[in-house]
């Protein structure tokens, strides 16, 4: 399963205020990244570029060698699918009903979702713990239980490419570490690629084996976690002071904080 991306000088402005600029990168399919950056500093805009949801400025952005703005809705959302941080919905529907959603891009134009689809759709709703309210309605669920439910639908969605923009930010510790867990399950045995926004460093940490770091509109450095999770870019990046170590309790790097 093949699904990079390549960011060549790539830049990009809302109205007259630059948002990113000069953003060169490698997004080698089946790899799970992590972006770690202030805000503000064009994390958002940039896994918005990435969907499809917005066109470069300046530059140019290919996805598996073809040009981003060539493909169509329908097939952009057969290739990837986002979890955003906030979903917002004023309509009756229940958690099967959005997890179902998932399928639309997968389904003849008019049609119901056939008997396969339905048992996905169980299936991912079992494995993120969201069929205990699947005849729920959204607008009757806490945010923690939407978030959860529209991780859901991305991962019923079953793209090669998962955006997740700052995903887990309204979920409890262990929420938050069984989905990633599921995420990276799906990195690690069938290729698919993942790009995450993180604030959470350590989580980064301990989910993503390579990271991107950016400030003010720009990629200030990208690779290997363990080679770029560094107290010198940290410093860069947020301007705190920082120690970074093994941990070998969660077999990952720890950053420690002072102030």
């Amino acid at each position: 399963m093949t699904a990079g991306f390549a960011v060549d000088d790539v830049g990009f402005s809302y109205r007259n205020r630059p948002v990113l600029q000069g953003v060169n990168l490698t997004v080698e399919p089946g790899h799970f990244y992590g972006i770690l950056g202030p805000n503000g500093c064009g994390k958002s805009t940039f896994l918005d570029l990435l969907m499809g949801h917005q066109q470069p400025h300046a530059g140019r952005l290919r996805y598996n060698e073809r040009d981003m703005a060539a493909f169509s809705r329908r097939e952009l959302a057969r290739e990837m699918a986002l979890v955003p941080q906030n979903f917002h919905v004023n309509f009756p529907f229940t958690a099967a009903d959005v997890v179902a959603m998932g399928r639309y891009p997968h389904m003849p134009r008019f049609s119901a979702p056939s008997a396969e689809d339905l048992e996905l759709v169980d299936r991912v709703m079992v494995l993120t713990g969201t069929d205990g309210f699947r005849d729920r309605y959204l607008t009757e669920m806490s945010g923690g239980e939407r978030q959860r439910v529209v991780f859901a639908r991305a991962l019923a969605q079953e793209t090669p490419v998962l955006l997740l923009d700052e995903a887990t930010s309204n979920l409890d510790i262990n929420h938050s570490l069984t989905l990633l867990d599921i995420v990276r399950d799906r990195v690690r045995k069938e290729g698919r690629t993942v790009v995450a926004v993180f604030q959470d460093m350590n989580m980064a940490a301990a989910f993503c084996d390579r990271l991107i770091w950016m400030k003010d509109g720009a990629v200030i450095d990208a690779g290997d976690t363990d080679a770029v999770l560094t107290a010198e870019n940290i410093y860069t990046v947020f301007g705190v002071e920082a120690h970074v170590s093994y941990d070998s309790f969660s077999r990952a790097r720890k950053v420690s904080f002072k102030r």
